[in-house]
Order: structure tokens, then sequence, then C-alpha cells
């Protein structure tokens, strides 16, 4: 089964109705891997010499294992970004004769023994090679990587637990919180074994191949192997079953939008649509809570003080919000598109009503970025020139998934629904529509020395997009009508 189910992961992404269209990003995507190994590989060779320099007195390898927490913080922010749930392909083998346990811990292993957990070995390696082979020789650097890996592997694990529960409910975030903000509050206590010494024994001990160090690690995967099958297992069961109901306890039927027509119409079925359905609400509370962290953290922390990450915070805080539900733009729609398209004209209404909600959810972040407006991080200018970079050219590239998304979005169905599938090229608009603004602004202040001619261009560049909607938005739907068959037929067969 371990075979079989490895080889079927391997060919779902070239079965995925998006597959074809995901080319391009694909290869983009490999192109920042690499970009990201060579990153790694660089700071592994220029780690030990910044560690002399800064700390004399101790050995690099000794600070690094201080600071191995750091490894993990950063790990599972790029799992939770990234990488799949190990339930979310157990549907398909609901109906055959076997165990769902059995199938579980079959992606529980594959996930364990993925080439991803090796990535950080680009960093570990090279830092290892300059510091412990003098030492401790071949044997001790393949402890090293042998304890770290089995660490890593861990926090895989404990990534896919703090996933599950958040798509659960969002009161779950406390979970990665409190666990990794414990890893950063354990590193700075005051006492002498604190969290980072027992970094620096722990890694003491893989490095010389103790066997108490190696059989605390294993018990720590043991365990979260554990936690996380039971989770998985539950969920499972839960969504199979579909025992969970919802009732309405009260209808809203949002009057004031009939004087605005067939328009209005769509916007009261996209209101109810964020409203009702357990996965776009649990994006925009996603959303609206990292936005919040991020003017917090602009506000009160000097870290982002620097030009490209004010700018990058600020049009990701007025962004991320509308980046979430447009990326998968018809998507959701795809569960009942045929009755969409029954009418003529329908589409480009709808593609209206999402574009002048999308606008006025932007007017959250105007009140959240207060502030760092009041702190002086921001002014004024910096944010209405956000602002309107993203309701004209941000939400102008993430219109055009409108036309290639083909594939249907469960609405409510976070683990067994087919929404865990890589969609590449939503990864490449998707940073493109956060980081080509910064860009753009950061090249104009190099050009101009005075940094408001910068903002002001960028001001103008959205409020010429944002009046040019109508123009664009036909664009999208004549492209959308021209391939409107081959996109229904991934619609129909991407359901459930």
């Amino acid at each position: 089964m371990l075979k079989d189910i490895r080889r079927q992961r391997k060919l779902s992404a070239k079965r995925h109705p998006m597959y074809q269209n995901n080319k391009f990003g694909k290869y983009f995507m490999y192109f920042f891997g690499l970009f990201w190994v060579a990153y790694l590989v660089l700071f592994g060779f220029l780690l030990p010499t910044i560690f002399r320099e800064e700390m004399p007195g101790m050995e690099p390898y000794h600070i690094l294992n201080k600071g191995m927490w750091i490894i993990f913080i950063l790990d599972f922010a790029l799992r939770f970004m990234a990488q799949k749930l190990p339930a979310s392909e157990v549907k398909p083998y609901a109906v055959l004769p076997v165990r769902k346990r059995d199938v579980i811990d079959c992606h529980l292993l594959l996930n364990g023994l993925d080439t991803y957990n090796l990535i950080w070995f680009f960093l570990l390696l090279p830092f290892g090679c300059m510091t412990l082979w003098k030492f401790f020789g071949l044997a001790g650097l393949l402890g090293f990587l042998l304890g770290y890996w089995l660490l890593i592997v861990a926090n895989g694990y404990l990534s896919a637990i703090c996933r599950t529960l958040i798509n659960e409910h969002i009161v779950w975030v406390v979970v990665p919180v409190l666990v990794y903000g414990g890893m950063i509050a354990g590193m700075l206590a005051p006492w002498k074994h604190n969290l980072g010494w027992i970094g620096m024994e722990w890694g003491e001990g893989f490095i010389q191949w103790e066997p108490l160090a190696f059989l605390a690690a294993i018990a720590v995967l043991a365990l979260l192997f554990v936690l996380c099958r039971v989770l998985q297992l539950k969920i499972v069961d839960k969504e199979i079953a579909r025992t969970k109901s919802t009732k309405l306890k009260h209808v809203r039927e949002y009057k004031f939008l009939d004087r605005f027509g067939e328009i209005g119409e769509f916007l009261r079925l996209e209101i109810k649509l964020l409203t009702r359905n357990k996965v776009p609400k649990v994006q925009f509370r996603t959303g609206l809570i990292l936005m919040i962290m991020f003017s917090v953290m602009l506000a009160f922390s000097d870290v982002y003080d620097d030009n490209f990450m004010r700018y990058f915070i600020a049009i990701y805080n007025f962004s991320v919000l509308g980046v979430m539900v447009l990326s998968q733009c018809m998507m959701f729609e795809g569960n009942y598109l045929d009755g969409l398209m029954s009418r003529k004209e329908s589409i480009l209404s709808l593609l209206k009503a999402k574009y002048y909600l999308q606008c006025a959810i932007c007017l959250v972040p105007l009140i959240v970025m207060i502030a760092p407006v009041i702190k002086g991080k921001l002014d004024v200018l910096d944010m209405f020139a956000a602002f309107f970079i993203t309701t004209g050219f941000v939400f102008f590239i993430m219109f055009q998934m409108a036309v290639y998304n083909k594939s249907t979005m469960n609405l409510n169905e976070r683990v067994m629904g087919r929404n865990s599938t890589s969609n590449w090229f939503q990864t490449l608009l998707i940073m493109g529509g956060f980081f080509l603004p910064v860009i753009v602004i950061m090249a104009l202040n190099a050009i101009f020395p005075d940094g408001r001619v910068s903002v002001w261009i960028t001001l103008a560049i959205g409020i010429a997009f944002t009046l040019a909607h109508p123009l664009w938005l036909r664009n999208v739907y004549k492209r959308f009508m021209k391939r409107r068959y081959t996109n229904m037929a991934g619609f129909r067969a991407s359901r459930p």
C-alpha cells in the first residue's frame, strides 16, 4: 500500500485540471526553490565566520545548537504555506476494502520520508563541514545531521496538527502561537538552563552519538506522529459521516442591495458565500488575524522600519483579504456555474459584484492601519497609495484567475475536499500581487531621491487601474467566455 500510495501521490498533480495551466508557475517555483537553496548554502558557509566574530568565546556549532529552535520556527512557516495535510487524500480510498488508519499511516510515513525534510541540509551540511569535521570527523557530522533530521520530521507532524486544528476553528491558532512563542521565550529566558542551553546540550549529544539524545528525539517524533494520526482520523471520520449540521438562526436578506439590480443580487450572493460557508469564513478570519498581527508588529516594533518592509506590510494588509478570495475566483462558483451560465451577461455582473465587494472590504485595513500611522511608521499618503494600488493593480492581477481557474473548490470541506491540490499559477500571481508593487516603489525610490515622488506615482497608477476597472473586467469576461466550455468541463470533473 505504501508503494501504491507513493506512486498515486506523484500522479495526482498531473491529473489535476489545473496542471497544464500551472506549468509556467511550476517552473517559476522551481527557480524560486533553487534560489532558496542557494541562500541556504551561502549561509551555511558564512555563519561559522559570523558566529566566530560575534561570539569568539564559543564554538559556532554550539551557537547554532542554542538557536536550533529558530530553524523549527522557519520550517513551520514554510510548511504552513505549502505542505498538504495527510488526511486530504483519504476520501478516494473510502470505497476500497482498506482501513482508513492504514491510509493515514502511509501518508504520514511518506510525509516523514519526503525530500522536503532534507532541505535544511543545504544549510547544515556546509556548516557542519566547516565546524565539526576537524573535531569529530565524519561520525560527528552524520550524528549532527541525523539528529536534526529527526527533529525536522517531528516539526512537520506538529505543523500538520496545527493546520488541522486551525482549519477546524480559528481559535486553535493559539496552539502554534503558544508552542513557537514559547520556544522564543524559552531561548530568551534569563536563567542558566533555559531552552537555548537545552538545544546546545541536545545538539552536542547528536554529535557525540549519545543514546539519550537520540532516544529523546525519537520519543518526540513518535509522540507527535501518534497525536497527528489520532487527530487526522477523527477529522476524516467526522467529514465522511457528515454528522455536523448547520442551523440558520436568522436569515439576512440585505434588502438595501435591491436598488443595484442584478449586480446587487450577486453582491448578496457574494456576502452569503463569505459568511455562511466554512472555507471562505476561515480564509477571511485568517487574513484578518494576519493583517492585525503585521500592523501591530509594524507599529510597535523596530524590526520592520526599513522601506521595503514598511511598503510590503502596507500593501499586504490591504491585499491579503482580497487575494485569499480572488486567487480562487470562480472556483467556489464551480459548484453551481451551470446555473449561472444560463443567463446572458450574468458572469460579467458576478465579476463586478466581486470587485465592488472586495473594494469595500479594503476599508477594513484603513481602520487597522491607524496604529502604524499614529506611531509615525506610515503617513496618510502611504496608506491611500496602498489602498488604490490594491483596488487597481493587485485586483487586476488576481482577476486573471477567473479565466484560468477550472477546478471546483468545496465550500465546507477543508480536509476531504479537493482544496489541497497545489496551484502553482495561483502562487505565481499571488506573489506578483504582493511583491510587484513593492518592487516598483523601490525602483522609483532609486530613480527619484525624494521618496514622496514614488508614492505619488504609485497612487496615480492605482487610481488609473481602479478607474479603468470596467474595461479590464469586461476583458476578463470575454476571455472567460471563450474558454467557458473547457472551464465548465474542469469544474464538473473536479466536483466532489
